[in-house]
């Protein structure tokens, strides 16, 4: 399946089965891609089966969520989604956008794409949620994954993102973490990236 949006000034295409992201016909490294610069591949000790149902566990939350937010269909039997919908009346978040797609650019030039979990809005202010389903929360790598998108929204959409959040959701686990704004940080990062990318070219 491929999917289109017209953002930033172009078309961008998600191609589901092999996770290609491209833009004006040029093919992007996705946000996790850039990610591995720093974090490697995190999972590389994990065998291909409990990858495979975390990964197909992970999906099914996800959907859920969507499925209640965009379609106000609740899914029987889902505690992530329950726990989903007691953070959102504890912390009085609403949910405004839904695997919203961006295009990340570096000196004016597309370099990266994704797609953010949630767009949330606390009173007047404007932020990102990534839902995670891992056994244990990665602060860090989270922290620079929201960073990455919080830049990527900014220029698509020419929207101020003024906070970021994790959503920690696993069987009875339920935590809104607050996550620190750095972009120099995730700059820095994205910097290094490019930077061997044109050195593995050269």
């Amino acid at each position: 399946m491929i999917e289109t949006w017209e953002i930033a000034g172009g078309i961008l295409e998600y191609i589901d089965e092999t996770h290609t992201y491209i833009f004006d016909g040029v093919i992007l490294p996705s946000i996790t891609q850039i990610l591995k610069i720093k974090f490697g591949n995190k999972y590389k000790d994990v065998s291909a089966d409990v990858l495979k149902k975390a990964s197909e566990r992970g999906t099914q939350v996800h959907q859920a969520i969507e499925d209640y937010e965009v379609r106000n269909i609740d899914t029987e039997g889902c505690k992530e989604l329950y726990n989903y919908k007691f953070l959102k009346k504890q912390f009085k978040f609403e949910c405004i956008g839904n695997e919203v797609p961006i295009v990340l650019f570096y000196d004016g030039k597309p370099v990266s794409a994704g797609r953010i979990d949630l767009i949330l809005k606390e009173g007047e202010n404007v932020g990102i949620g990534d839902i995670k389903r891992t056994s244990v929360f990665d602060k860090e790598y989270v922290t620079y994954q929201t960073n990455l998108y919080r830049i990527g929204y900014q220029q698509t959409y020419g929207v101020s993102i003024t906070f970021l959040k994790g959503l920690h959701l696993r069987d009875k686990v339920r935590k809104y973490i607050d996550l620190p704004i750095n972009e120099e940080m995730s700059l820095e990062l994205l910097k290094k990236y490019l930077e061997e990318e044109n050195n593995e070219q050269s």
